[in-house]
């Protein structure tokens, strides 16, 4: 994401080109489900492997997307929301919940949207394992993004089983999609913050 020796070598391309064809066309229509869904919510596992430090931290997280770039970020114990005009990011060791304006089209909603729009941001090329697709950052795209990644989707379904990539620090990160809905409805509730009313609020100018 095999081979045919000796008997009809020619069948044996004819076969092959057409295996890589139809993988190919899988790992599109995968693209194409994501792009195209009205809201998508996730459930995932963030793991990352440090080499420096010798450990494996582990952090689950859910997500709810709708197509408008509205989003509910859950990672741990915090939470970013962006409800259409400003970002809330919330930290429940702080309590503190820092909002700022911003446009939905900024740099800072590349790390969010990618997901749902691949191509946008990255180039496709298939790997020899099957099922499997190593994905090279597009030059104009931007953002805090990965120069490449890795995208296991599932043997069965149209769905992105897994994602892998080194982060900024050089550090192995693993994504696993735990659970993923891309039929569902996103309401106005979603996107409606609901901090503590302890929480102390930092407006950005």
């Amino acid at each position: 994401m095999k081979t045919l020796r000796l008997l009809w070598p020619a069948l044996g391309f004819v076969a092959i080109g057409h295996a890589a064809t139809s993988e190919a066309d899988r790992f599109e229509a995968v693209k194409t489900r994501l792009a195209s869904a009205e809201c998508v919510r996730l459930d995932f596992v963030n793991v990352i492997h440090s080499d420096i430090f010798d450990v494996v931290d582990s952090t689950f997280g859910s997500a709810c997307l709708a197509s408008d770039g509205r989003y509910r970020v859950r990672l741990g114990d915090d939470t970013y929301l962006y409800d259409g005009t400003d970002l809330h990011s919330y930290s429940r060791e702080n309590n503190q919940v820092v909002i700022e304006a911003v446009n939905a089209d900024s740099e800072a909603f590349s790390e969010v949207r990618f997901l749902t729009h691949l191509e946008e941001f990255f180039e496709t090329q298939p790997q020899s394992s099957a099922n499997s697709y190593r994905l090279l950052r597009r030059r104009d795209s931007v953002g805090d993004l990965p120069d490449s990644m890795t995208v296991i989707i599932h043997s069965e379904k149209l769905q992105i089983d897994r994602l892998e990539f080194f982060d900024i620090n050089d550090e192995f990160n693993t994504i696993e999609l735990l659970h993923q809905q891309l039929d569902s409805v996103c309401t106005e509730v979603d996107f409606i913050p609901n901090f503590p009313d302890s929480v102390e609020t930092v407006k950005m100018p």
